[in-house]
């Protein structure tokens, strides 16, 4: 649809108006001119002199000079007149923002390409209906209240609200409304931007900020935070650790303050933290192990990660995580031993052996893991875990990890590889120096399950395929008895009831029997009911249009309304399969409109589009709560029998339903 089309015929454009009258003007006068030129050529110059004639002559000249010069003033004028007309087209027709034209009761007349796109469908089918059918059922009371308050007033009014395409997915709108006065009433110029980016990003910066300030607080790592060279904060962690009862103990005080004067060393403390934090605000981030000395005068290890976490100012922020290291130390020493040894025995294991300890700071790292995780032994072996697999780290490997450090054995299975397809199972044993000692380690155990995952699907497509060939055979079936039971009514009962029928009137008993044959009618038309809802003849004669149509007709006694939207059908028809799935599945639709919603309308979409077919079913009646179908078993044959037939053709159906809001039932097909 080309963009003039939604201007209204003959109605200037703002920016055309002021053109447009100065043409016009120009016109007059043009044409006055031409009158008084006019007029000196008809009049006799018989009674004129030579120097009257003379003078006449040149200002005939005159005048026509004058008459040639509004023209091209004239053609000028035109020319911009169709610039500002097209500069407008472009800055409305194409704008990056939906724009709509609304009438008082909030009917869509004139809208945008981008519009358009906004609600998910073409222009001709949106001019005319009403914009709050676009708008989420829970917040149309507030669009209504909203356009009242553009419409009464004279400035430019705003809300954000949810808004729904006509596919049915939701998107966040943010509208801008400002009321324009035309020759039929007062009318709403509405601005509509998508905001769903914005928001979500809002939620997730706020979501942020929440986990931050929870897992800060009640982290079990000691956390501080440090700005200049004073602590600023610190959690509940870090005052344990450092053996503190009150944050004034360590709040205000120079980050040194809880050291010795000198490291093991020899280096000076306050020269150890001023190059790691010079250093973590150059490369943003730094990890350093320090002695420290906790409030009982007790001297520990500590390892810290110094990370700068607010740049802005003359006084960055700087993120510090504290872990003991004092029994990693030592411990390290004891694994060292048989280090050698172990290596040699892990590397020729069938699963990818990993260990750190308690800092996450790897030990051991076998051939298998270098496979499986496409990480050398070299670059991996003195690193935490997080640094060589940072796309592990999240709130629950932290969570699994103290539990294994804790002395508890965690299984975590059917992860993805990360590099490469497949799947692995992993097992975090805690190692401990005995039975009793607290873990000082953990030990991965890594096992590719990607060839047994591969078996397992296998298996599951096998057993669908043979679950699909006897649901396709048992439809087969039904078909074949629908069609065998039909032919028996209509050949053999029916056929016989009519015979009946005309034994009686040929008796001359018409009076006396005049109950009987009207029985008998009665009956002729119910056996051929049953036979059409059995098989409908149609539908394999004339397609799927006409057996839709038929069908609609059928249920006009039941003072049920349907509305056929049907599309593409025309055409090269569908497959017989295709054809009996989309009859069989709307008949059985409408059956339960009829029996359960208690509705006024109903609207049938049945549309051919680009290799897919879309069905949909849509009724006003009471509705259910759909979600009840995903956790309850199904009532009856009816809505299963559907969704059986739709997934055989490789479709899935969908169920929207609201109480009170009426139902939507919807699939789609590859044809």
């Amino acid at each position: 649809m080309p963009a003039s089309d939604h201007l209204a015929p003959g109605a200037p454009t703002p920016d055309q108006q002021p053109a447009a009258s100065g043409v016009h003007a120009a016109l007059l006068e043009l044409r006055a001119r031409a009158e008084k030129r006019r007029h000196l050529v008809t009049q006799a110059t018989e009674s004129y002199t030579p120097e009257e004639v003379r003078r006449l002559v040149q200002e005939l000249q005159v005048h026509q000079i004058e008459l040639e010069m509004q023209y091209e003033e004239l053609l000028l004028a035109q020319g911009e007149t169709q610039a500002a007309r097209a500069q407008y087209v472009d800055l409305y027709d194409f704008a990056p923002v939906g724009y709509f034209s609304l009438s008082a009761t909030g009917q869509i007349e004139q809208l945008n390409f981008c519009a358009s796109k906004q609600l998910g469908t073409v222009r001709q089918r949106l001019v005319g209906r009403r914009f709050a059918l676009f708008v989420a059922p829970a917040q149309r009371l507030e669009f209504g209240q909203f356009l009242a308050r553009v419409l009464s007033s004279e400035s430019t009014q705003s809300m954000e609200l949810q808004m729904m395409r006509d596919d049915g997915t939701y998107f966040y709108g943010q509208l801008e409304g400002l009321r324009t006065d035309t020759s039929a009433g007062p009318q709403c110029r509405l601005a509509v931007l998508d905001a769903t980016t914005r928001r979500e990003a809002v939620t997730a910066l706020a979501a942020s900020e929440t986990r931050f300030r929870k897992l800060f607080n009640e982290s079990n790592d000691a956390v501080a935070l440090l700005q200049g060279h004073l602590f600023v904060d610190c959690n509940d962690a870090a005052l344990r650790l450092l053996g503190a009862r009150h944050r004034e103990q360590l709040v205000g005080k120079s980050a040194w303050s809880c050291a010795p004067e000198r490291q093991p060393d020899g280096r000076r403390t306050i020269d150890l933290f001023r190059d790691s934090i010079t250093e973590a605000l150059r490369y943003g981030s730094k990890r350093c192990q320090a002695l420290m000395r906790q409030a009982s005068g007790e001297e520990i290890w500590l390892e810290a990660s110094l990370t700068p976490i607010e740049l802005g100012g003359d006084t960055p922020v700087v993120h510090i995580m504290w872990r003991d290291i004092t029994a990693e130390r030592d411990a390290r020493q004891e694994l060292q031993q048989g280090k050698e040894f172990i290596e040699s025995l892990l590397d020729n294991s069938v699963d990818g052996i990993i260990a750190y300890d308690r800092t996450l700071r790897i030990n051991t790292w076998n051939t298998e893991a270098a496979r499986c995780f496409g990480v050398a032994a070299a670059n991996a072996l003195g690193r935490t875990l997080f640094e060589v697999l940072p796309y592990l780290e999240d709130k629950e490997a932290h969570e699994l990890i103290n539990r294994a450090l804790a002395g508890e054995r965690v299984d975590r299975l059917n992860q993805p590889f990360q590099d490469r397809p497949g799947n692995y199972d992993v097992h975090l044993v805690p190692l401990r120096p005995d039975d009793r000692a607290e873990p000082n380690g953990v030990l991965a155990i890594v096992r590719d399950v990607t060839e047994r995952n591969r078996l397992a699907e296998e298996a599951t497509r096998q057993r669908l395929r043979r679950q699909q060939a006897v649901l396709s055979a048992i439809l087969t079936t039904q078909e074949s008895e629908r069609k065998r039971i039909a032919e028996a009514l209509h050949n053999g009962l029916g056929q016989l009831l009519y015979a009946a029928k005309l034994s009686l009137e040929r008796t001359g008993q018409t009076t006396r029997t005049h109950g009987p044959l009207k029985l008998l009618d009665e009956a002729i038309r119910t056996t051929r009911t049953l036979s059409f809802e059995l098989t409908p003849g149609v539908l394999e004669d004339f397609g799927l249009r006409t057996a839709l149509e038929t069908l609609a007709e059928r249920l006009a006694p039941a003072n049920l309304p349907v509305r056929l939207h049907l599309a593409g059908l025309d055409g090269e028809r569908l497959s017989t399969a295709v054809e009996i799935t989309v009859y069989r599945t709307v008949q059985e639709l409408l059956n339960n409109v009829m029996k359960h919603a208690e509705a006024t309308e109903v609207e049938v979409h049945v549309a051919r589009e680009d290799g897919h077919l879309y069905v949909s079913v849509e009724d006003n009646g009471h509705g259910f709560d759909a979600a009840t179908l995903a956790t309850q078993p199904l009532t009856g044959i009816g809505l299963a029998g559907v969704r059986n037939r739709v997934a055989l053709l490789g479709g899935q159906l969908s169920v929207n339903s609201r109480l009170g809001q009426g139902t939507i039932v919807s699939f789609e097909l590859d044809v």
